[in-house]
Order: structure tokens, then sequence, then C-alpha cells
């Protein structure tokens, strides 16, 4: 018990400190994370609300949750791969275990995500949906396999950060890439079949529309899909744990 309580300290310290070398000499500081995605929002929502305006039912919930999932991906996907770079000065003197350095930078972006969510329910006051308790359930349930399978990535992308400096330059193409490749502003339904299809290969595309079916229409959809998704997460933390395990021993040097 005390060795949980030892760890959940650290944790919480862990996230302090990032949050302090995050925002430190910032004018805006923790108002960026609302700035990026509400941005991004508002050029994608002038642009294609009067373009094609009869896309789809609540196209501004629509467009929102999908820039919010999105920035939740990309902010978990950066700040996890760099979770050992910057904590270099403490790994390198302190003895703790290694995945609480990534957990507590997979926690910065779960925070943003969170607070984004709450913009997100402002807006719901304007643009009423109708959830159900099921579908609610369900929401939280992708949000929890999103978070596990950021998290899950960030055992490899740190450990090869480290080794490999070029990955972050990649990673920013990769994740500017799979903004165009998911609906996020446009409905899948909009696309050609055999895109349509392509489309659908990318993990992404299911949880965003699932989420999106869930929390505006109340729907439950992409189940199988889903459940298929929660199943290579859970081998991505189990074979990325042993990953991290067995390497980040090795890196010290590499810092």
């Amino acid at each position: 018990m005390e060795t949980f309580h030892n760890k959940k300290d650290l944790l919480i310290e862990l996230v302090r400190t990032n949050f302090k070398l995050r925002y430190n000499n910032s004018v805006l500081g923790f108002l960026w994370v609302l700035i990026k995605p509400l941005m991004t929002f508002v050029v994608l929502y002038f642009v294609f609300s009067n373009f094609k305006g009869g896309w789809v039912e609540n196209y501004q919930i629509y467009l929102l949750l999908g820039i919010i999932i999105y920035y939740f991906v990309n902010d978990g996907v950066v700040y996890g791969m760099k979770g050992l770079l910057q904590m270099a000065h403490i790994v390198l003197k302190v003895n703790f275990p290694r995945e609480i350095a990534l957990a507590s930078s997979h926690i910065m972006a779960t925070i943003n995500f969170v607070v984004n969510l709450f913009i997100l329910a402002l807006f719901v006051v304007f643009n009423p949906i109708s959830p159900t308790f099921g579908s609610m359930i369900y929401f939280v349930v992708i949000c929890i396999i999103l978070f596990f399978g950021i998290y899950g990535l960030s055992f490899f992308t740190s450990i090869i950060l480290v080794k490999l400096r070029d990955l972050e330059h990649v990673t920013g193409l990769v994740m500017q890439l799979l903004f165009y490749a998911t609906p996020i502003f446009y409905p899948v339904d909009a696309l050609p079949a055999v895109m349509k299809k392509l489309v659908f290969l990318n993990p992404l595309t299911i949880l965003i529309q699932s989420a999106r079916d869930a929390l505006i229409y109340g729907k439950i959809t992409y189940t199988r899909g889903i459940f298929i998704i929660a199943i290579l997460v859970v081998v991505l933390l189990i074979v990325g744990t042993l990953f991290f395990r067995k390497n980040v021993k090795r890196i010290a040097e590499k810092f």
C-alpha cells in the first residue's frame, strides 16, 4: 500500500513538473489548450458549413468533437513520445518506474481533452443533442480505449525517439496526414465507395465515428470494430510494456 501511495505521489509531482515545463514563460499558458482546437474549428466550420451545409445534422458538434478527439490523439502521441526526453533530468538521477514518466505526460494530454470536452458542453447548450445513458457509457468506453491505445504506443515511441530524433519530424508529418485521412471535417458518407473502405482501415475513423454516433445521436455503432480495436490495444499494452522495460535501462547514454 505504501508503494502505491509513493507512486501516486510521484505521478502527481511529475504531472505538476510537466505542466510547469510546458507552459513556463508562456503569456497565454494553459489557454493554448483551448485556442488550438477552437481556431481549427472556426476556420473549418466557416468553410465547410457554407460549402456543404446540409452534409451533417448538428455539424457544429460533429466537427468540434472530431477536432477535440484528434487533438487528444495528437497531444497524447507527441507528449508520450517526448515523455522520457523531457524528464531526462529526473530519469537519470532518480530511481523509479520509468512508466510513470510516460503516464504523467499522457495525463497532461488527457487533462487537455477533458477541458475541451467542457467547451463542447457549452456548444451543446445552443445545439441540443440526444445521447442515451447507454450511448454515454459507450462514449466513455471509446475514450478509455483511446487513452490506453495512445499510452501503449508511447512505450515504443519514447524509446525510439531517444535513439532516433528524426522520429519527432516523422510523427509530425504522420499526424498531419492523419488529420486529412480521418473524417474530422467531412462525413464518411460523402466519400466514394472505394475511398470509404480505405478510410475505415484507419482505426481512428471507427473511434471518432462511433464516438459521434454515441454522443450526438444516441446510437451505439461499429461495435465489432471497437471490440477488435480494444483487443489490439490490450496486445499493444502488453507488448509495449515488455519492449519498454527491456530497452529503457539501455538508453541512459543516449540522453
